[in-house]
């Protein structure tokens, strides 16, 4: 045979080989998970979270003085990291027809509807770093319905009538605070939750998005489940869980701790059982950060929250997408606290499993304020369903305290004027809240330190002890795995975050002359050593400085005094005597104390003397007879 025949004939053989092998699929990329692939299998569309690449530092956030500079400081570097980052990527989702949210708090994007095709194009660009599902895991959803948010819930009426104060509220002590002028004025709490009935007679008074007259939901409210654009809630988990923090419909229903707050809100868990996922998750507390337009558009740190409050645990036992990852939420949750912001979170209602059984996010981080539940008894008996600690990721004692959680009256959904009671650990978090609210009302120097804000609730709270021994340390030690550090206190913690403020002493009355002497004096309650501290005093007017101790240094008319530290307990006292030759009132004015650490200096309590000459004698002239 001719070796042209032969060439031939091997090439043939070769086509019909190649032409009868069998389709093999594309493999995944390696950025792509394999549940994303396997969702998109038969070119099936399904939400997915897409990771770009790199994450800004933002320590040095932790040293701004206040609260306003470290939301804008850590906002900004963040849109101009993910703006950076994503670019191109938004550009070309959009001309493939793509819905998406940008979670540049995160710097991902959540991509909803994506398929198969997507999934392999966005695996294999540079500038993606992971592909991954957000979607609830499928045969689930019969357990979803059974869900339980309150924990022993009862058959209530929808109409309750109006308690007064509720019990949970007066069990805090905030009252008292109140009556000292505090109920949470200038503060910002965000419920992310559920939605909210944001027209319940409780709740519209102390809605941001109200004026009195009209509503404006832009960068008051937003919704990643569904991106409605007013306030809705088809659960009733969150409506209540705002109530709890800041309700008060003016008419003797008083069943939240900081009703001189105002709240605003976003819907991280969808539909009537309330789900969540990593994605949403993160969406809200990105809102929390930096409130945009109801549609999720031009970010504004200047009307972030100062207090997020979350009555729910990411947890992959409901399909909630990402949570099965225990540090899904880990980066986000320390942002909001470097921007100053406070993340308050149930511990969960797992407590019939025993210790450890703070297992779900955000309450098991270090970087969120995990709460237990108490019941309504003299004794504070821990609620049964309240989950104990130690922390499951860290295996540090949670939670970090405990408030009341069983029968807890507040707002309902069904109706403008419904109440009713629910518990969990759901009902014990917007307690403590309001509680922060109020610290930060009445000692606005505090506002954006969480650190300190954390120490002093602890310190403050009342101890409270269980024959409980989890993981080697007993239920008599304060802090320990069932109560933690014990019940919180609204009184104690204003009275220890007040107990800073610089007072002044004087005598009532003196002479011309004579010296007068003005005592300034400023203990640090808090748990935490200040740095640098300078107490400042500007003296009274037509006085003379006779001395100061110890030595002061003036600068025109104020006098200041400069101490490296202030030790916890520690008392820094300081004297400056003057005189003066004129007759009347004189005192000192501008009291003022600053540290690092404090957001912003703390104004002091001036003092004042009465200065009054010799007494003459008065002179009666005698009567003079007239005829």
């Amino acid at each position: 045979m001719s070796r042209p025949l032969l060439t031939a004939l091997s090439l043939a053989c070769i086509l019909i080989l190649t032409a009868f092998q069998p389709y093999a699929p594309p493999e995944p990329p390696d950025t792509v998970t394999d549940r994303a692939w396997q969702a998109t299998a038969q070119n099936s569309s399904v939400d997915i979270v897409v990771t770009a690449l790199g994450y800004p530092d933002l320590s040095a956030a932790r040293t701004l003085p206040t609260k306003a500079a470290k939301t804008k400081f850590v906002t900004d570097a963040l849109l101009v990291h993910a703006d950076r980052a994503q670019a191109q990527l938004r550009t070309e989702l959009g001309a493939r027809g793509l819905r998406y949210l940008p979670l540049w708090i995160s710097n991902q994007i959540l991509v909803k509807a994506a398929n198969r095709d997507d999934v392999l194009w966005l695996g294999n660009r540079a500038d993606v770093a992971k592909v991954d599902v957000d979607e609830q895991v499928k045969g689930i959803e019969a357990r979803l319905e059974k869900r339980d948010w309150g924990r022993a819930k009862s058959p209530i009426s929808n109409l309750q009538s109006p308690s007064a104060i509720e019990w949970g509220v007066q069990r805090v002590n905030a009252p008292q605070v109140w009556a000292q002028g505090y109920t949470g004025q200038g503060i910002v709490v965000a419920n992310l939750d559920t939605g909210v009935r944001w027209d319940h007679d409780a709740l519209k008074p102390k809605y941001r998005g109200w004026n009195g007259s009209v509503a404006d939901h832009n960068y008051n409210w937003f919704d990643p489940t569904a991106f409605a654009t007013a306030p809705v809630d088809v659960n009733g988990h969150g409506t209540h869980t705002t109530g709890t923090a800041v309700g008060d419909d003016g008419a003797g229903n008083q069943i939240g701790v900081a009703p001189g707050a105002q709240w605003i809100a976003c819907r991280n868990m969808a539909g009537p059982s309330g789900i969540g996922s990593v994605a949403l998750y993160t969406a809200c507390f990105q809102f929390a950060l930096a409130p945009t337009d109801v549609a999720g558009n031009a970010p504004d740190p200047g009307r972030g929250a100062d207090i997020t409050s979350n009555s729910w645990g990411c947890d992959p036992a409901f399909g909630e997408a990402g949570c099965e990852v225990p540090t899904a939420l880990i980066t986000v949750t320390q942002t909001l606290r470097d921007a100053g912001v406070m993340v308050v979170a149930s511990a969960g209602n797992n407590g019939g499993s025993g210790c450890r059984s703070v297992v779900n996010a955000p309450g098991m981080l270090d970087q969120a304020f995990a709460v237990g539940a108490t019941s309504s008894d003299a004794n504070n008996t821990i609620a049964s369903f309240s989950s104990r600690g130690p922390s499951s990721l860290t295996g540090k004692v949670k939670p970090d305290l405990v408030a009341p959680g069983v029968s807890v009256r507040s707002a309902q959904r069904s109706a403008v004027n419904a109440y009713g009671n629910s518990s969990g650990t759901s009902m014990a978090a917007p307690h403590v809240a309001g509680v922060a609210a109020l610290v930060w009302n009445a000692a606005p120097w505090l506002r954006g330190n969480v650190d300190m804000t954390e120490a002093i609730l602890r310190a403050s709270a009342r101890p409270l002890s269980d024959p409980t021994t989890c993981f080697g340390t007993p239920g008599s030690a304060t802090p320990n795995n069932t109560y933690g550090y014990g019940l919180i206190d609204a009184q104690a913690a204003v009275t220890v975050a007040l107990s800073i403020v610089p007072v002044t002493s004087a005598p009532p009355q003196a002479d011309p002359n004579a010296p007068i002497t003005f005592t300034l004096t400023s203990q640090n309650g808090l748990s935490v050593t200040l740095q640098n501290v300078v107490l400042t005093s500007t003296l009274p007017a037509s006085a003379t400085l006779i001395t100061s101790s110890p030595p002061g240094t003036l600068s025109g008319n104020a006098i200041s005094w400069q101490v490296p530290s202030l030790a916890p307990s520690a008392t820094l006292s300081a004297t400056f005597v003057v005189s003066t030759t004129e007759l009347g009132t004189i005192g000192n004015s501008g009291v003022l104390l600053s540290a690092d650490g404090l957001a912003t200096t703390v104004p002091g309590k001036t003092a004042s003397t009465l200065v009054t000459g010799p007494r003459t004698p008065r002179a009666y002239l005698p009567l003079i007879a007239h005829e």
